[in-house]
Order: structure tokens, then C-alpha cells, then sequence
């Protein structure tokens, strides 16, 4: 999207994206060089916020000191979402998971002081192909992270009630314009 490219300001620089998932998230995690910075309202507040693909053996190590919330919400659709659980389960043969991070209104200098998290790791959801999407839900434009398996099944991961949601979509080649592209 040309408008992510020009928003992004630091998070392009290089090494910009990566010093950040270690500033935001810690040394236990790698950033997906493949994949680039996404930004979008995913919230529905107003203000920016960023996705990153990353890969970590062990997504719940640095949570506490890091204070992000590390999710499954794929797992969770069919009844299974405890982390603790779920984080030792992997699809890739090295050990590690493609994980979706997510920082909420990463530009904002002075982060809101609230109990919400503002900081998520999404693990074990299978993706080959991500981007952002957008609908209309109820004469609203809502922005979600859509994601292709490599069955070429696709589903949204959406924030409700400060939870990550995943929900099958249906074919890839259903959506018009979307064919190989990230």
C-alpha cells in the first residue's frame, strides 16, 4: 500500500524496524525481513497502528518485562487458546513460529495510562500471505489483518473487546486484485 510506505517514517529506515521489535518486544524475537511493516487502525481509535512479522522459538519468555499479551487466536477458534499450551506447539521444523506483532498506537509519545494492553503477539497462526483489509460492518470501515494459508484458505484477525479474533474467510482467489500479492 503507498500509503503505509509514507507513513512509516522510522520503522523504513534501515535497521529501523528491527531495533524497534527489539526496543517494543525483546532479544527472543526476529524480524521477517520478507515481510514489511504494516500499518492500519486496527482498534478503530483513530490512531496508527503497526504489524510486524517476526519468528521466536519462545514467545512467552519476555512478556512480563516487555508487557505485551501473547495470543493465539487461531488455536482459540477451535476451542484450544491457552497460550501456555499452544505456544509449544510449532509449524516450522526449526523450532520457531511466524508470529504477528501488533503495537497499538505505536507513534504516540506518551502511551495512554490504562490497564489495556497496547501490545500483542498473535502465535501459531498459519500464514504464507499477509496484509491489511478493509470492509464496511454497520455503516463503518473497520481495517483487520488478513492473512492466506498455504491451502489458499483466508481469514481476518480482528481486535474485539481488547481479545484477537480469527475467522476463515474463504478462497484466496475469491478476493478480486489480491492473486500472489502481500
Amino acid at each position: 500500500m503507498a500509503a503505509d510506505a509514507a507513513s512509516s517514517g522510522p520503522l523504513q529506515e534501515a535497521g529501523g524496524a528491527a531495533a524497534f521489535l527489539k526496543r517494543e518486544f525483546g532479544e527472543g524475537f526476529q524480524l521477517d525481513a520478507a515481510e514489511a511493516p504494516m500499518f492500519a487502525d486496527l482498534d478503530g481509535d483513530g490512531y496508527e497502528d503497526v504489524v510486524l512479522v517476526a519468528t521466536s522459538g519462545r514467545p512467552l519468555e519476555a512478556q512480563e518485562e516487555h508487557q505485551y499479551r501473547v495470543e493465539d487466536p487461531y488455536n482459540g477458534y477451535f476451542g484450544t487458546g491457552n497460550v501456555k499450551i499452544t505456544s509449544r506447539f510449532t509449524l516450522h521444523f526449526d523450532g520457531s513460529g511466524r508470529d504477528l506483532m501488533i503495537v497499538l498506537d505505536w507513534r504516540q509519545q506518551n502511551p495512554k495510562k490504562s490497564k489495556h494492553v497496547s501490545k500483542y503477539v498473535l502465535i501459531n497462526t498459519p500464514f504464507e500471505r499477509v496484509r491489511i483489509a478493509s470492509f464496511r460492518e454497520k455503516k463503518k470501515t473497520v481495517q483487520v489483518i488478513e492473512v492466506v494459508d498455504s491451502t489458499e484458505l483466508r481469514s481476518h484477525l480482528r481486535l474485539k473487546k481488547r481479545h484477537w479474533r480469527w475467522s476463515p474467510q474463504g478462497e484466496a482467489d475469491e478476493l478480486s486484485g489480491y492473486g500472489s500479492k502481500r
